[in-house]
């Protein structure tokens, strides 16, 4: 039987190397950013919930090949297990305010200027990590490709 989850996550556009986060809403100089997130629900698959939470937040529909796990927790505050994603998209498109807050573009390297909790800014930290380890894979593949033409 699943047990109860949550997931998380942002998306990446690999043409700017931007990341969608929630800018929430304060009323002072300094506003907590967040991640995408939300609860599981029954039997769903992790990437499906990230899949079906980001739809209904952002009114975007995210492809199963364009979402990528990042790695995956036991999140002590919501005493369950997290599992943390990111999606590439061709845009960086303006999405509507949510509840929460302002979903808004920004770059790995405007992080360290941010307020996060210490647990969202690992996750962040993290999928970057991820992103830069699958590019360079990439490269790598394309390198062998090349040097294999030309042998």
């Amino acid at each position: 039987m699943q047990t109860s989850f949550y997931i998380s996550g942002f998306l990446y556009s690999p043409k700017t190397n931007q990341i969608l986060l929630i800018q929430s809403k304060s009323g002072t100089n300094q506003s907590l950013w967040s991640t995408i997130g939300g609860e599981g629900k029954g039997k769903e698959e992790a990437a499906a919930a990230f899949q079906r939470i980001t739809n209904l937040l952002l009114n975007i529909n995210l492809r199963p090949k364009d979402i990528y796990p990042i790695y995956d927790y036991f999140h002590n505050v919501r005493n369950k297990p997290n599992h943390v994603f990111y999606a590439e998209v061709k845009s960086t498109k303006k999405f509507n305010d949510l509840d929460s807050g302002t979903p808004t573009w920004i770059t790995f390297g405007e992080i360290s200027k941010l307020l996060f909790t210490a647990q969202t800014k690992q996750d962040i930290i993290v999928g970057e990590r991820v992103i830069k380890a699958k590019l360079r894979d990439i490269e790598a593949q394309e390198l062998k490709e090349l040097q294999e033409q030309f042998a």
